[in-house]
């Protein structure tokens, strides 16, 4: 038996998932958790065999909570950002899977099985992205103006500073952030120094 853990803040999703999932007869979801904190407090008890776990929880970044997901559990990443930028990033720390919220019951049930079996799944898609983008670095994605503004966040200064060493008024800086770590996937600067800082030179 496959024991299954799902990790999602929006209720509906995990209802739907855990109908799915139940409907087999070698798969069984025995536990739902809705927050990282959550997670974290209950998770390590119930040992399952695989975590199906959305990377925009409303208290963490599920990247984030990824990293601190007990060994020995494999983690398959939910979504509805199919961005190779974050498929790459969820991989590189230890994701078994990665699919959309918009799969269907059957990619659901082959990426459980394949990664329950150790293999690694990620829809047709994903990989097809992942190929054609295989050289592409994550600070490519965004605008010079965009990259400009990040890599100073990063070093430090805050939006006011920014706006007057670039000569730019306080929204356009709050503008062009939004926009870049919404490309991105990320909600904070310290996310988007965790990200960016081995790209930029």
């Amino acid at each position: 038996m496959i024991n299954v853990v799902l990790i999602d803040d929006h209720m509906i999703v995990r209802a739907g998932f855990s109908q799915l999932l139940s409907l087999e007869e070698d798969i069984q979801v025995i536990g739902e958790f809705g927050s990282a904190k959550e997670t974290r407090q209950n998770l390590p008890r119930l040992k399952p065999d695989i975590c199906i776990l959305d990377i925009s929880m409303p208290d963490e970044n599920g990247l984030s909570l990824l990293q601190d997901i007990p060994s020995g559990i494999r983690c398959i990443m939910l979504s509805v950002n199919d961005s190779e930028l974050i498929v790459k990033k969820a991989l590189e720390l230890g994701a078994k899977g990665y699919l959309s919220k918009r799969c269907s019951a059957e990619e659901l049930i082959q990426a459980v099985r394949t990664v329950y079996a150790g293999g690694v799944y990620l829809m047709p898609e994903l990989t097809t992205k992942l190929v054609s983008s295989r050289n592409n670095s994550p600070i490519e994605q965004l605008t010079k103006r965009e990259r400009e503004i990040c890599e100073l966040l990063i070093q430090g200064f805050d939006a006011k500073e920014i706006a007057d060493k670039l000569n730019l008024s306080f929204k356009t800086v709050h503008v062009h952030r939004a926009n870049a770590m919404s490309k991105l996937n990320v909600k904070n600067n310290v996310e988007l120094a965790n990200l960016l800082n081995p790209q930029i030179a």
